[in-house]
């Protein structure tokens, strides 16, 4: 038999129109319907009127007359209202319901079934045997739209693409054929189990998709090189949830930027040269992708032409170095809020309704929420309710005009900053201008252009949304427990960066809902922030006075607790956890449970900086998901094994070039004596911008046979310091760690003696400090070195001291001067501890000697502590430490 002939083009053309007749139809029908239940509005009823007479006018064409009908009636209807223009009544939404019934009931008498089309069934209606110079159509395998499904099976069970069977001679039963497979594969069929899905044909770049994939996670790039504000931005920015990562120069952005759009991209100053081509590229990938990609400048350059050249690459904020990395993530948080944040809301007080329905639709088709309110006296009464972001206001008005009703407005403190901006027929100038002296913001003259209204009112709203937040405090109230993540960030670099910060107590936890992707597809976004807002106030409620809380991310939180030892911080986080899957979280009208997974970080884990205490308690977290952890890991190793190999070699170097750097805390005492005194700390910065402190300085070198050489570099540094305040007429103390290998050092008593007359620094300026640990494991050796510093006239300091008969051997051996006690004196809230500690001073004072508490960070346990006796007090509540001495004793003496 011959080949199947093709239909004409036109006659298929003018079937397949018929066709579509009962689909558009019935899609008109489902429109109208939705806006009879969600609310009428003008433009959308003037565009439902439109379509109508369209629709009908091509079903007249095609002959469908019943069709046609039926929909001129329902048009007319729509544009009698139109007219007015007002919304329907309910007379006219009843009548507007019939005749949405009476086009359901009113079904094409020509439209034709599949098979008169006289085609072959294919994805786009060409025969699939018709050579046109192109590669011939294939038809997809059954049910290949599955693969586009929420619920689509994996990959792994998809099958190739199955080409076309070959064709049939008889073209009746190609067609008939064809037709049948084609019903069979798109009809429901209950009993049948979903076929193979089409596998996708476009092999994508894997990194690429893996970041498209993650979609629970915003992504960042920052273009910087490597210093210690980076490292800062860093931390910051992934403990707010987004997926970092750091390109290695300008090209190496460009390609990112080519295949995927991140949410944020940030670069300094070193590569601001390829600025206008990040730029474009950062453009085309907010065209690519339909979602909003910011770009962050920061530069040392802070004239006119450096600004205008960041704005016009397309910035959206441009931070003038230097700056802290705080300023920086406060301007990245503001740029993410004005992104995600809810719908504008405007107040429309004008007594004319059409003139309403006109600013409300156009305001409306923005996104924006809008409350139309007609009669003056209503206005105060709605405020509250609405609390509207900005007001439109009508000048004249029958009850109270424009003017006064103003004035009424500013006299609530709630709204006496909301921006109101007049909207007005009156031409005379005088008006306008009493109109703003009344407290208006802006007069705009009817009639106005739909797009002028929309920017009036956005960068008004937006500007005062952007000062609002700014007046808003960024940190929460510390007595909740709950603090904003910078806040948390810079409490824990301070406390790392402790003499004792590997062997204090307490830790950092990684909190994060087990199951927190499963929630978000589940729930709308509104509905998955009020469960961990309320999930965040469930931990708050639950969480220690001492402890800071603070979100992290889209579904995790950071812990950090200073004073619970490991076990006690793993029993608090298991009694968490159980609290949590106890309580219930009411979302969208259903109470859901919710499950929680933590990993621990103990400070006993040597963590360096914040950044790496924070990975290992996420990685901790991770393994936490694992079945026999039951929801809560501990990390009890070093979190980089290759810190103290990387150490080293660097103090080796410091040592030869003198590149260690020593930083001053100062002393102060509780009983108002003026006394100068600083504790000397160590540290050792890196050219990747890490600082070292001397809880990873004093193990490595110790390790490596270097502590007291390092220990006599740093007397030396001291005692320089010393002799030059002394020149410029400045009486200080020093107070000076020493190891237990340089009270053994037999020429370290000598080498002092000459250093002092050398700088001409009298020894009763410096207080050695030795820890008590060590002066227990070498008593005889430290008594020795003890007499003989005394003998050259400087005083000596135990550290970590706490009571005991051990505690009391020393002092009766030892001629020490300063007692400076072990950080658990630091728990004001322990009646057995404070008791302890009254007994200790007691008897430090009894034998002369005074006592210091280091590491006070707040201000009740410096209380506490002048209660108990304490002479002096060191830490972070007094002043971190830093490199110069400008501490004002007097001030904190008076």
């Amino acid at each position: 038999m011959s080949a199947a002939q093709p239909t004409p083009r036109r006659l298929r053309s003018r079937a397949m129109l018929i066709a579509q007749i009962p689909q558009r139809v019935s899609d008109l029908r489902r429109r109208g319907e939705a806006m009879s239940r969600d609310g009428w509005d003008v433009n959308a009823m003037q565009l439902l009127a439109e379509d109508a007479e369209a629709l009908a006018d091509s079903s007249d064409r095609l002959g469908d007359t019943t069709t046609s009908e039926a929909l001129v009636e329902f048009a007319e209807l729509l544009w009698s209202l139109l007219d007015v223009p007002a919304l329907p009544s309910t007379n006219d939404a009843a009548s507007i319901e019939a005749l949405l019934k009476a086009l359901v009931s009113a079904p094409s008498t020509h439209a034709p079934a599949l098979s008169e089309l006289g085609e072959e069934a294919t994805l786009f209606g060409y025969a699939a045997n018709e050579e046109n110079g192109y590669p011939l159509l294939q038809r997809p395998p059954a049910r290949y739209w599955r693969r586009f499904a929420e619920d689509a099976p994996p990959a792994s069970q998809e099958e190739p693409f199955v080409p076309a069977r070959p064709a049939i001679d008889d073209p009746d039963e190609t067609v008939a054929a064809q037709d049948s497979a084609m019903l069979a594969e798109f009809a429901p069929s209950p009993s049948r189990e979903p076929a193979p899905l089409l596998p996708a044909p476009v092999q994508q770049d894997p990194i690429a998709a893996s970041n498209d994939a993650d979609t629970s996670r915003k992504r960042a790039y920052h273009l910087a090189d490597v210093g210690t504000l980076a490292s800062e931005i860093d931390l910051h920015l992934r403990a707010q949830g987004y997926q970092l990562q750091r390109p290695e120069n300008i090209d190496s952005l460009k390609e990112m930027l080519s295949r995927t759009a991140p949410s944020l991209v940030v670069m300094s100053d070193q590569h601001h040269a390829g600025i206008e081509e990040i730029g474009a590229l950062v453009q085309a990938a907010r065209a690519r992708s339909g979602r909003r990609v910011s770009l962050v400048a920061l530069s040392l350059q802070t004239d006119l032409a450096a600004r205008l050249r960041a704005m016009r690459a397309g910035c959206d904020a441009f931070i003038a170095l230097p700056t802290g990395a705080n300023d920086v993530i406060a301007r990245i948080r503001e740029l993410a809020d004005a992104e995600n944040a809810e719908p504008y809301r405007i107040m429309i007080v004008e007594d004319d309704r059409s003139q309403a329905m006109f600013a409300e639709s156009i305001l409306r088709k923005t996104g924006m929420q809008t409350l139309a309110v007609s009669e003056a006296g209503l206005v105060l009464e709605k405020l509250e309710a609405f609390r509207p972001d900005l007001i439109l206001m009508d000048l004249n008005m029958p009850e109270c005009d424009g003017m006064e009703l103003t004035a009424l407005i500013r006299d609530r403190e709630a709204f006496i900053s909301t921006p109101i901006v007049f909207l007005s027929g009156e031409s005379d100038t005088e008006r306008h201008f009493e109109a703003l002296s009344a407290g208006g913001d802006d007069f705009l003259s009817k009639p106005i252009a739909p797009k002028h209204l929309i920017a009036a009112v956005s960068s008004r709203v937006r500007r005062a949304r952007l000062l609002e937040k700014r007046r808003a405090p960024t940190i929460r109230e510390p007595v909740k427990g709950l603090h904003d993540i910078v806040q948390l960030t810079r409490r824990l670099t301070e406390m790392l960066a402790m003499e004792d910060a590997s062997t204090r107590t307490g830790g950092l936890m990684f909190v994060e809902v087990e199951d927190a992707q499963r929630l978000r597809g589940k729930l709308s976004a509104r509905a998955c922030d009020a469960v961990m807002t309320a999930l965040t106030d469930s931990l708050a409620s639950h969480i220690g006075a001492s402890d800071m809380l603070a979100r992290c991310g889209e579904s995790g939180f950071l812990l950090l607790n200073p004073d619970r030892g490991i076990e006690a911080l793993e029993k608090q986080a298991i009694n968490l956890r159980e609290r949590i899957s106890r309580e219930t979280y009411a979302a969208e009208g259903a109470s859901i449970q919710l499950a929680v997974v933590i990993g621990i970080c103990p400070f006993t884990a040597t963590a360096g900086d914040a950044k790496a205490m924070s990975d290992a308690a996420e990685g901790a977290m991770h393994e936490a998901r694992s079945a026999d952890c039951g929801g809560v890991s501990t990390h009890v190793g070093h979190v980089a094994a290759s810190t103290e190999s990387a150490i080293v070699p660097a103090m080796r170097e410091a040592l030869e070039n003198s590149a260690f750097r020593v930083v001053f805390q100062p002393i102060v005492s509780l009983h108002g004596e003026e006394d100068e005194q600083f504790q000397a700390l160590l540290r050792l910065p890196m050219e990747d911008g890490r600082m070292y402190a001397a809880s990873e300085l004093v193990p490595a070198a110790e390790a490596a046979g270097l502590i007291a050489e390092v220990d006599r570099w740093m007397l030396a540094s001291c005692i320089h310091t010393i002799g030059e305040n002394l020149r410029n007429g400045r009486n200080l103390r020093l107070f000076i760690s020493q190891s237990l290998s340089s009270v053994r050092d037999p020429d370290r008593a000598e080498w002092l003696r000459r250093t002092l007359e050398q700088q001409r620094v009298p020894a009763s300026h410096l207080s050695l400090e030795l820890r008590m640990d060590d002066a227990t494991a070498g008593l005889s050796d430290v008594v020795a070195f003890a007499l003989a510093m005394k003998q050259l006239g400087t005083t000596l300091t135990i550290s970590g001291f706490e009571a005991g008969a051990r505690g009391n051997e020393l002092l009766r051996h030892l001629p020490v001067d300063f007692v400076k006690l072990s950080s658990r004196y630091a728990q004001a809230n322990d009646d057995a501890i404070r008791t302890e500690l009254r007994e200790l001073v007691s008897l430090a004072h009894d034998s002369g000697r005074r006592v210091i508490a280091p590491r006070v960070e707040e201000a009740r346990i410096a209380a506490s502590l002048w209660s108990s006796g304490v002479d002096l007090i060191q830490g972070n509540f007094v002043q971190q430490a830093t490199r110069d001495m400008s501490y004002d004793f007097h001030a904190s003496a008076v």
